[in-house]
C-alpha cells in the first residue's frame, strides 16, 4: 500500500478556499482514492463532515483503515454518478460541496495485477472495479482496426493511432494480446522509443483505460446529478487531467451559468503553481474548475 501513501493531493489550498465555504458544512470527495484531499480537509475543518466515495474496492478498504479514528469522515463504495443514492443511504439529501479528482490514482497507475501499469507486467484489465463487464483485453482483441484507431486517437490524442491499431490487429492474428508488456512492447516496436520522453504506450494505455471505464460518459451522466445534490450556494469542484474531460466540465459549467443555475467561480481554469509542479510532477496537467449553485450564491 506504499504507493497509496506516495500519492500527493493536487491544489489542496486552492480547492479548500473555493469549496469549503462553510466550516460546519457537509462535503463529498467523489473520487477519494488515497484520501489525500480528505486528510487535508478533515484535519483543517474539524467541525465539517466529509464523505469519501470511491468505486475501487482496494481504495475503499485503504480509506476505511486510514480514517477509522476520524469522527468527521464517512467512507462509501460506489460510482460518483450514483452519489444521490449513496448519500440517501446514510440519510443525507443535500451537501455544501463536492470534489471530483478525475483520472487514475498513483496506486492504480502502478498496479500490475490490475493492468494499469506500463512498467509492471500484468493482465490487460484496466477496470476500476471488477463489477464492470468490459476489460481492456476485450477492446484490444475484439475491436476492428478502425474502432481501435478511433479510441486511441480520440481518448489518447495519439497522432500515430492508425499505425498502432494496424499493428495490434496484425499481431493478434497469431495470438491474442494478453498482457500489458505485450501491448507496450508492440507499441515500442511500431513507433520507436526516444529515451527521455514519455513511454510511447502512455497515450495508448490512457485511451484504453478511459474507454474501458467509460470515464467520459460517466462524467457527462454524473455532472447534472451532482448539481442536484448541492444545496443553494453549494460548490462543485472538478480537477481534470485530460483535455476531453476539461472540455466537458467547462461546457456544463458554462451552460448552467447561461441557464441561471448558478455561476462559475473560475472563469479561467486554475492550474497548480510552478512550485507544486516541481514538488509533484504528476500535477502538471491538472486543471481545476469550480461552479457555485444558485444565482444569488446563498449560503443558507
Amino acid at each position: 500500500m506504499n504507493d497509496y501513501m506516495a500519492h500527493k493531493p493536487v491544489m489542496v489550498n486552492e480547492i479548500a478556499d473555493l469549496l469549503l465555504y462553510d466550516a460546519k458544512g457537509i462535503y463529498v470527495d467523489g473520487t477519494a482514492g488515497s484520501g489525500g484531499h480528505l486528510s487535508f480537509f478533515s484535519g483543517n475543518y474539524p467541525e465539517a463532515m466529509f464523505v469519501g466515495v470511491d468505486i475501487d474496492p482496494e481504495a475503499v478498504q485503504f480509506l476505511l483503515n486510514k480514517f477509522s479514528d476520524a469522527s468527521n469522515v464517512r467512507i462509501l463504495r460506489g460510482n460518483y454518478a450514483d452519489l444521490p443514492e449513496l448519500l440517501q443511504g446514510i440519510g443525507i439529501a443535500q451537501v455544501h460541496g463536492i470534489l471530483l479528482d478525475l483520472g487514475i490514482s498513483m496506486h492504480q497507475a502502478l498496479s500490475a495485477e490490475r493492468g494499469f501499469s506500463i512498467k509492471n507486467p500484468g493482465p490487460l484489465d484496466m477496470r476500476f472495479s471488477a463489477d464492470q463487464k468490459v476489460t481492456a483485453y476485450q477492446l484490444v482483441n475484439e475491436l476492428s482496426e478502425e474502432q481501435l484507431a478511433e479510441i486511441i486517437y480520440k481518448y489518447g490524442e495519439e497522432p500515430k493511432a492508425r499505425r498502432i491499431a494496424k499493428a495490434v490487429v496484425e499481431a493478434r492474428k497469431t495470438k491474442p494480446l494478453e498482457t500489458t508488456d505485450e501491448l507496450a512492447n508492440l507499441v515500442v516496436r511500431t513507433v520507436g522509443y526516444s529515451r527521455g520522453r514519455i513511454h510511447p504506450a502512455t497515450r495508448v494505455f490512457q485511451a484504453l483505460r478511459i474507454a474501458t471505464n467509460q470515464e467520459l460518459e460517466n462524467l457527462e451522466e454524473a455532472l447534472p446529478r451532482l448539481l442536484g445534490v448541492l444545496r443553494e450556494g453549494g460548490r462543485l469542484a472538478v480537477i481534470s487531467y485530460h483535455s476531453l474531460e476539461d472540455r466537458i466540465v467547462k461546457q456544463f459549467f458554462k451552460t448552467w451559468e447561461e441557464e441561471d443555475q448558478g455561476m462559475r467561480l473560475t472563469k479561467k481554469v486554475i492550474k497548480p503553481s510552478l512550485e507544486e509542479t516541481k514538488e509533484n510532477p504528476s500535477s502538471r496537467s491538472a486543471k481545476l474548475r469550480v461552479f457555485m449553485k444558485g444565482v444569488g450564491g446563498s449560503e443558507n
